[in-house]
């Protein structure tokens, strides 16, 4: 507990945005909410920050997640905006996973948000101009903090797993927005939607 305290404490900042990609900044530090999220993360401690697979993350999303997914989604202007919405998954301390909107901001292609020690998943749009799945700084995030980084974008929902270094489609076009598209769908390594992460 006391290196996550050490951890929670320093401020790290991480910048993730190339010129042509989008992004996110992430910030860690404490704040007055934060009470909550150590609580959960005393509850998660067994997995003492070991890489979180998406396979485990795709099988929390439910109805209220893909509710908060689609209000990012209007905040990217259905991907036309270069303006990201940002979506935490996070396991609260009761066992129940919540999906955390975190609004929008005024940054070109990036989003800057407080880092969440109970998050599970870190889901973001990608403009359509760009390409729809994680690269990048995104695979950085998803590495460093051992969490899946998602993209929900028109062409579809892509998922980049810490835990196999590999970029995978979740579910083509906008069935990300239907909630009982998760509960059918498997999620297949190696399949044809697969892609080895590049400079992994």
């Amino acid at each position: 507990m006391k290196t996550v305290l050490m951890f929670l404490a320093s401020a790290v900042v991480l910048t993730i945005a190339a010129a042509s990609t989008p992004g996110l900044t992430i910030t860690a530090g404490l704040s007055s909410a934060l009470s909550r999220a150590l609580e959960a993360t005393r509850v998660n401690s067994h997995t003492g920050r070991n890489p979180i697979g998406a396979d485990y993350v795709i099988s929390k999303i439910d109805a209220s997640i893909v509710k908060a997914f689609r209000t990012a989604w209007i905040h990217s202007g259905g991907g036309t905006s270069p303006h990201e919405g940002v979506v935490l998954i996070l396991r609260m301390a009761d066992g129940t996973y919540f999906g955390k909107d975190l609004g929008s901001s005024n940054e070109y292609k990036r989003f800057t948000f407080q880092w969440h020690p109970a998050t599970i998943g870190i889901v973001h749009t990608h403009p359509n101009t760009s390409d729809p799945k994680p690269h990048d700084e995104d695979l950085n995030v998803a590495d460093k903090y051992s969490v899946p980084v998602f993209t929900i974008t028109r062409a579809g929902m892509y998922v980049y797993d810490p835990t196999t270094r590999r970029i995978d489609r979740v579910l083509g076009g906008l069935d990300w927005l239907d909630a009982s598209k998760f509960s059918k769908t498997m999620f297949a390594r190696g399949n044809a939607n697969s892609h080895p992460a590049e400079n992994r």
